[in-house]
């Protein structure tokens, strides 16, 4: 009896043991395995585009492969990565300029035509954008004082704004329309969406995974707001600030010593963005160290100090003058820095939000010490 019972208990967990086997493989009895399912659909084709850019990448030799991106262009000129191949085209050939100077001018000449064909801003963004460039190599130093200058001359305030302000009405007028308009079932994607990579240093275009869908329904787009004339002005101020400080740059590796101060201080002046204002101040830092300028440089380095960008010497230097102009005396030197934050960053004012609660089934966490969630 006891050798039956133990024969009973042994079929039972020998049973209940395949049915966890079966489990584990994903597969209950009475349906195909695994391999015996459908296979898996293939993955989509690249389309015919960026098989051609991705190729280009397989060349090694930069100036071939300047080439073979000005060769994309003529074959596919509505892809939406010419864009992209006439940048790698003025990066290739810059970066081997010593040997392809005559190459790269006929790049930029090719490119300020295709500028000169487009909107006052296109062609001093063109001009801009060059001058940027050889400043960055360090070369052609000449050409590239001559392109910023051009920059400047052709930015015009009035056509500035103008021309923004026509451009934020076509985009309000285009918001009523489809606002104003049945609502019309998502038309399917002309192409699949990109993310990109890299292969001998050059960009590869990927497909990009499928983007779940939403867990809440999107939120009604907001219509544009139209900026005023003040908003314009000060856009066209910080950008045109950004050319000076490009053109100063240039003016200060040229050895135009004097110039390129008197332009570097009117962006300085012009407050442009944080980036630019750090380049400046360090410029115009170094300036006033050497002509014993010790307030300016105080001033100078303070503005380095509150963009982030200050190196450890530059540091030293800044508290070394701090202790020369406050009787060899640190005291209050946070206090200043604080101050001048304070001045130079107004206080803005927030307004409650007057937007309706929507419903989320998603739970808040909280975590207040790191890894505790």
């Amino acid at each position: 009896m006891l050798r039956f019972a133990q024969t009973v208990l042994a079929v039972v967990a020998l049973t209940a043991l395949c049915g966890v086997v079966i489990l584990a493989q994903g597969t209950a009895p009475g349906q195909n395995p695994p391999d015996a399912q459908a296979p898996a659909k293939p993955e989509q084709e690249l389309p015919a585009d960026w098989k051609a850019f991705n190729d280009i990448a397989n060349e090694k030799d930069i100036l071939k492969r300047a080439e073979a991106y000005e060769k994309f262009i003529k074959d596919y000129p509505q892809s939406d990565l010419v864009s992209m191949a006439r940048n790698q085209i003025r990066s290739s050939v810059l970066s081997v300029l010593k040997t392809s100077s005559a190459k790269y001018r006929s790049i930029i000449e090719a490119q300020l035509e295709t500028a000169k064909g487009g909107n006052q801003a296109a062609l001093y963004s063109a001009y801009a954008r060059v001058a940027s460039d050889l400043l960055g190599a360090g070369i052609m130093l000449e050409e590239a004082e001559d392109y910023a200058k051009q920059a400047l001359s052709l930015m015009d305030e009035q056509k500035y704004v103008q021309d923004r302000l026509q451009a934020a009405q076509r985009a309000a007028e285009a918001f009523a329309k489809r606002a104003a308009e049945p609502a019309a079932a998502p038309a399917a994607p002309a192409q699949p969406g990109m993310t990109f990579g890299t292969l001998n240093g050059a960009p590869i275009v990927r497909l990009a995974p499928p983007r779940p869908a939403p867990a809440t329904p999107p939120r009604p787009p907001t219509a544009p707001r139209i900026p005023t004339q003040d908003e314009l002005r000060a856009g066209f101020k910080t950008e045109r600030a950004s050319h000076l400080a490009t053109l100063g740059q240039i003016l200060m590796k040229r050895n135009k010593t004097a110039e390129g101060e008197s332009v570097l201080r009117e962006a300085y002046d012009a407050k442009p963005a944080s980036a630019t204002l750090a380049a400046v101040a360090r410029l115009l830092a170094e300036s006033a160290r050497k002509n014993g300028d010790d307030s300016a440089q105080l001033d100078y380095l303070a503005t380095l100090a509150l963009s982030g960008r200050i190196t450890a010497a530059e540091q030293k230097d800044f508290e070394a003058v701090y202790r020369k102009t406050h009787n060899g005396s640190v005291e209050g030197f946070e206090e200043m820095l604080d101050a001048r934050y304070i001045r130079d960053n107004p206080r803005f004012t927030a307004e409650p939000a007057n937007r309706k609660p929507v419903p989320n089934p998603r739970a808040v966490l909280a975590e207040e010490f790191t890894g505790a969630g």
